[in-house]
């Protein structure tokens, strides 16, 4: 069970913070709920059942493990399936569970897709575009907060580490 100010990924919309824990005044319901307020970016609180397990919610990794994944990602295999529609599949389900490394290999995948596309004059595809959001609404948020720095700055310290 998580405990309130614990940050939290929770599914494929990023980190949030336990604001509070407990029944909800404007239902009649005796469950007890998670309030979740945006960690990065503005937005709505969202509420969950304490007991709901329909969208994951996990700890932010440690910073030491954070550290270890940023040291390795350039020999990390990167995660990119010339077939979009076995792609999008792959993609869906590490979005779906916000697993960390599945997240930085996809990411790079992406990028490295991007910056190939870039250099013949061509944008990523739409699929593409979005799923790059995606993720790095989930990664570049969860590793803002575990190393206290905006989102801005670690996409900039990331961005060199994706190109080999």
């Amino acid at each position: 069970m998580f405990k309130v100010n614990d940050f939290v990924v929770y599914g494929d919309r990023g980190v949030y913070r336990i604001a509070s824990i407990g029944q909800l005044d404007f239902l009649d319901s005796n469950e007890k709920y998670y309030s979740l307020e945006p960690a990065c970016s503005d937005g709505s609180t969202i509420y969950v059942k304490t007991s709901s397990n329909k969208i994951s919610m996990r700890n932010l990794i440690s910073r030491q493990k954070a550290e270890s994944y940023l040291s390795e990602l350039r020999d990390l295999d990167s995660l990119y399936d010339k077939d979009s529609r076995a792609r999008d599949r792959e993609y869906q389900g590490v979005l779906k569970s916000s697993e960390c490394g599945g997240c930085f290999r996809m990411l790079k995948g992406i990028k490295q897709e991007e910056h190939r596309r870039l250099a013949i004059g061509k944008k990523l595809n739409a699929d593409d575009d979005k799923n790059l959001k995606r993720v790095e609404k989930i990664l570049l948020g969860e590793l803002a907060v575990v190393f206290n720095s905006s989102v801005d700055q670690v996409k900039e310290k990331m961005s060199v580490l994706y190109e080999n």
